[in-house]
């Protein structure tokens, strides 16, 4: 499925540094928590450390959900989210992870200094999510 994001919605995504990973264990208990992703205009993309329970969700169920939202707690008519459904992919090497890995360092730059960086090989994954659908809130209204 090719889900569009709208202009704007690629722009509050793109500049917000975290968002928020829902998967599902293997009793169908939801997980969420924080990552800090990169957006390309098609793709999410972001780093996991190796051997976590996210990896294997994933692997057992690539159905996820994120979360990107901002609001500003003296002023609410300002609350905005968008929440992504897709599929993820863990990537582990190749170009596809090399790509995402220049985009990840050029966004956070705790990425390019030595005890943040890391090298293709190093058993550091990237997850990629392919959304397959979107819905978006404003001002507490809800759109698809």
């Amino acid at each position: 499925m090719d889900v569009k994001l709208t202009k704007s919605d690629k722009e509050f995504v793109q500049q917000l540094p975290v968002c928020r990973l829902a998967t599902t264990t293997e009793d169908c208990e939801p997980m969420v928590r924080p990552v800090w992703p990169v957006y390309d205009g098609v793709f999410i993309y972001f780093a996991s450390d190796p051997d976590t329970p996210k990896l294997e969700q994933i692997e057992a169920n690539p159905q996820v959900s994120v979360v990107f939202d901002d609001y500003d707690r003296n002023n609410w008519s300002t609350l905005r989210g968008v929440r992504i459904q897709g599929e993820a992919e863990i990537l582990w090497k190749g170009k596809e992870y090399q790509y995402a890995h220049s985009l990840l360092k050029e966004k956070f730059p705790e990425y390019r200094t030595d005890a943040g960086s890391w090298k293709e090989g190093d058993d550091i994954p990237i997850i990629k999510i392919t959304p397959t659908s979107v819905t978006r809130w404003s001002k507490g209204k809800w759109t698809k």
